[in-house]
């Protein structure tokens, strides 16, 4: 199946011809982006559908993602939507989502979002609120590959690494603190210290860079990329390459399509697929980076959802959801309170969570049979969240690799890709500088603009 036409390199002779791997975000985005540039490209990929793990189940009564669950938006995201027609299609969390709970002294606590709050909760102790009023005043270091668990402790104290850092790297990365390294996953921090002395400090004077909204959509996640796609012209799906060389300035790519060989030639090539897939690509360009790509880790992550009565849950679930920082020795990472923070994911009478386990720092717990993972997270929810009874619905589904880590092994790659010597060669996707999913459109719109200051230097 293709979606749009598919066109052979002789019949239009551009200055540029972009050949694209891999049909996920980050792909589809800088398709559509190129495409709005008149610079011509061909997208492949090797499934029957597009999103990669941007994916919604719907049935009658349930729309559940079962991968990324929402997309923070800024003004350049907003227009983005706009400019794909699906502006009507979204769906603003709900306010009373703002807080984020976090699993301590056996309950879930509001963590404190301001100064005022912060002061006045009793979420940290008296000794940790001191010292991260004396974050102020620490003095500046540069450590070399320095992880977000030892800038933190260094910067504030071990309280605040356990029962914030930890519970938020495992639900955006589900990483490890002790592993991911600051310049890779928040590189703010670093320039926060440098510029301005303090993190404090730094946040106080830049004013911040204002709240993100988070958003949804109607149908669901799913809805970003098949609204990208349909607004190709050059989509090839189930089209899965075998072979990629460079040759004579050009990029022969060889691909397996509906049992027939392909051959395609472009001048620039751009691999928009995960790490582990961009390894075997690379084999034939370059034996050190392909080695580099293959080391990067994904760990293996669960997802369930759970879908209970009204009437069986005694307490108010307003919030965004409750994280469970690994001290706490709980089951699972954590879970989004969905119905909570957005509307129309389960009819009104009910409320659905979304749970996570797995992860760097949780891998015992994914090796369950799913039915013991089931259990377990009920039994949580039993007993954290005071819910009675069985659920009416509960679903999981697995990842196998879930989330790239921004660790050395990411880092060895990155400086195994800027010593590449081949020209017209890019990276756009997940692992590669930015994991969400707001990352990785910025990412792909910048790389489109590059390529087309690119053509307009050869015409």
């Amino acid at each position: 199946m293709c979606i749009g036409m598919y066109f052979r390199r002789q019949e239009l002779t551009p200055d540029i011809m972009v050949g694209i791997i891999g049909a996920g975000i980050s792909g589809l985005t800088l398709a559509y982006q190129l495409q709005e540039r008149n610079i011509p490209y061909l997208l492949l990929e090797e499934k029957d559908i597009t999103g990669g793990y941007i994916k919604t189940e719907i049935t009658d009564n349930y729309t559940l993602d079962i991968g990324p669950n929402s997309i923070l938006a800024d003004e350049e995201i907003t227009k983005f939507f706009n400019s794909i027609g699906i502006e009507n299609e979204l769906i603003e969390a709900n306010p009373n989502s703002k807080d984020r709970y976090i699993f301590k002294a056996g309950k879930y606590q509001v963590l404190p979002d301001s100064p005022p709050k912060l002061l006045k909760s009793n979420f940290f102790s008296f000794k940790t609120k001191i010292s991260i009023l004396r974050e102020f005043f620490r003095k500046t270091e540069k450590i070399e590959d320095e992880t977000l668990a030892h800038f933190i402790t260094r910067r504030f104290n071990k309280e605040v690494t356990d029962y914030v850092l930890n519970p938020f790297v495992t639900g955006i990365y589900a990483g490890n603190p002790e592993k991911l390294l600051v310049k890779l996953t928040f590189p703010i921090l670093n320039d926060l210290e440098n510029k301005y002395g303090s993190v404090l400090k730094g946040m106080l004077k830049s004013g911040g860079s204002g709240r993100r909204k988070s958003f949804n959509f109607r149908n669901g996640m799913a809805t970003l990329p098949k609204a990208i796609a349909k607004k190709l012209k050059n989509l090839q799906l189930n089209t899965q390459v075998e072979k990629v060389e460079y040759q004579d300035g050009q990029y022969k790519v060889s691909a397996l399509s509906n049992g027939q060989i392909l051959s395609y030639n472009f001048s620039q090539l751009v691999i928009a697929t995960p790490a582990f897939a961009a390894s075997s690509i690379m084999e034939n360009i370059s034996i050190e980076v392909a080695k580099a790509l293959s080391q990067i880790e994904y760990p293996s992550m669960a997802l369930v959802h759970t879908v209970y009565s009204k009437d069986n849950v005694n307490v108010q679930l307003n919030g965004f959801g409750g994280l469970n920082p690994k001290i706490e020795n709980k089951f699972a990472a954590g879970s989004i309170w969905t119905s909570s923070v957005f509307s129309g994911r389960v009819p009104d009478n009910q409320i659905l969570l979304t749970s996570f386990v797995g992860g760097s720092q949780y891998s015992e717990q994914y090796k369950n049979a799913d039915q013991q993972i089931k259990e377990n997270i009920i039994q949580d929810f039993q007993r954290d969240l005071k819910i009675e009874g069985r659920p009416l619905m509960q679903k999981i589904h697995r990842w196998e690799k879930a989330i790239p880590q921004y660790d050395k092994n990411l880092q060895a790659a990155y400086s195994e890709i800027e010593k590449l010597q081949v020209k017209g060669i890019y990276f756009c996707a997940g692992w590669y500088k930015g994991v969400s999913l707001s990352d990785c459109i910025k990412n792909a719109s910048q790389l489109a603009k590059n390529i087309s200051t690119l053509k307009d230097t050869h015409s």
